[in-house]
């Protein structure tokens, strides 16, 4: 399994702990044979060979990896030394049984895979990932037991966080939806599921999780419900927009509502007393600003940033912005005057409200040019589900173009007022 440890028998583990008749009534057992099941489909078959998975060699039905995969093919060749020598032949079976070799960053060629397949499809083979699956899935499921999750459901899922991106990965995503539910035996298959696409490495895949999603849904096990609807986001206004009070927003201009609303709320202001720039760029410092208000209104109900004497104008917003984690240090240091473009953009909003105000409400699957590999995937895919977001030219994001003043006026008002946020499908 790829970095397979402890977190997918935690996963499993949760039932063993279950309070509710209908958590009792599914075994650690069930539960193995069901994550088993989902894994084999997804991962591979028992001849699979990864060749160079991410710098190192992936074998197997549920693709071992680096060093899991080396002692997977030694217990197997334990179970039948003299069979694993003429499969194998001298080479590999002599760096198997070598106990200083390491696998962290083996590649093999095709001469050595079509070994290894023949190797792990032989009855030793078939049986050794059979026992090692079950024993993986054991250790995760304890490892679940001692976070807390009791939902069987919640269980499968967290264990196939756990088989993709590792223990790390998986509690982090579990604990992000624990601190929704209230406690991580509270956490509901919603609540894993959105904050697995909420999060900056599990969200790359979007794909993976709504097929585990689907898959712990058709289960039946589920514990816990959490209701669908996102919160309502609605900030008060704070100023007075009249139409035409800028000469460059004409009322006939996609853009007409969200610059009114952008000024309404306030968190933007034209260049001068009649004119927007609707075409101009926007800074960094403009954009963290935007973010601050966003940000500041909606935890306290308004904006009030005190400059400090001597102070450059944009430090007292980039301060709170960095000291509420939107924004790192070298916002600052590298490119505070810099126009912004639209990844950093996407990047900097996403964290401007909690998850519960930027709830989906879009099916996105799949954005024509955010690979779900880029680090930025997660945020893009976050705004572009909660309809802050649509893109352009059937939904492309252009991640590198700078973005103006009318677009960022647009994503503002989204973020400020929930009517405001839009509807896409993109599978």
């Amino acid at each position: 399994m790829k970095r397979f440890t402890a977190a997918l028998l935690t996963c499993l583990m949760l039932v063993g702990v279950m309070p509710t008749a209908m958590a009792a009534q599914v075994s650690d057992e069930q539960i193995i044979e069901k994550v088993l099941a989902f894994l084999y489909v997804h991962e591979g078959n028992y001849g699979s060979i990864n060749k160079n998975d991410n710098g190192a060699l992936s074998v197997g039905k549920i693709q071992w990896h680096a060093g899991n995969a080396l002692n997977l093919c030694r217990d197997a060749l334990k179970r039948n030394p003299e069979s694993a020598l003429e499969i194998l032949g001298e080479d590999l079976y002599n760096e198997i049984t070598d106990s200083t070799t390491n696998w962290s960053h083996r590649i093999v060629n095709d001469e050595e895979a079509a070994l290894l397949s023949a190797f792990l499809t032989s009855p030793e083979g078939k049986a050794a990932q059979d026992d090692q699956g079950r024993a993986y899935m054991t250790n995760y499921i304890n490892s679940g037991k001692k976070l807390g999750i009791t939902d069987p459901a919640v269980m499968v899922y967290f264990c196939d966080l756990h088989n993709q991106g590792g223990l790390g990965m998986a509690r982090r995503v579990a604990t992000a939806a624990a601190e929704k539910a209230g406690s991580f035996g509270a956490i509901s298959l919603d609540l894993i599921y959105q904050a697995g696409l909420d999060d900056s490495v599990a969200g790359r895949y979007p794909t993976r999780r709504k097929a585990t999603y689907d898959y712990c849904k058709s289960l039946g096990w589920e514990v816990n419900t959490t209701p669908s609807t996102p919160s309502k986001v609605k900030f008060p206004k704070v100023a007075t927009y009249k139409q035409g009070q800028f000469y460059d927003v004409a009322t006939s201009k996609w853009y007409v509502q969200n610059v009114a609303s952008a000024v309404e709320f306030g968190l933007m202001k034209g260049q001068a007393s009649n004119a927007f720039a609707p075409e101009g760029n926007v800074t960094v410092a403009e954009a963290i600003t935007m973010a601050a208000r966003i940000h500041s209104i909606y935890t306290t109900g308004s904006a009030n940033f005190k400059q400090s004497s001597g102070a450059r104008w944009y430090e007292v917003y980039f301060n709170y912005a960095y000291n509420n984690k939107i924004v790192t240090a070298e916002y600052y240091w590298y490119m505070i005057n810099e126009p912004i473009t639209r990844v950093q953009f996407a990047e900097i909003f996403a964290k401007a409200l909690p998850a519960e105000a930027l709830a989906a409400k879009n099916t996105v699957n799949k954005i024509p040019d955010v690979p779900s590999s880029a680090s930025y995937a997660g945020a893009v895919y976050k705004l572009y589900r909660a309809g802050v977001l649509t893109g352009s030219d059937g939904g492309y994001f252009y991640p590198n173009t700078p973005i103006n003043r009318a677009q960022a006026a647009a994503i503002a008002s989204r973020m400020a007022d929930g009517d405001l946020r839009m509807s896409i499908t993109l599978k």
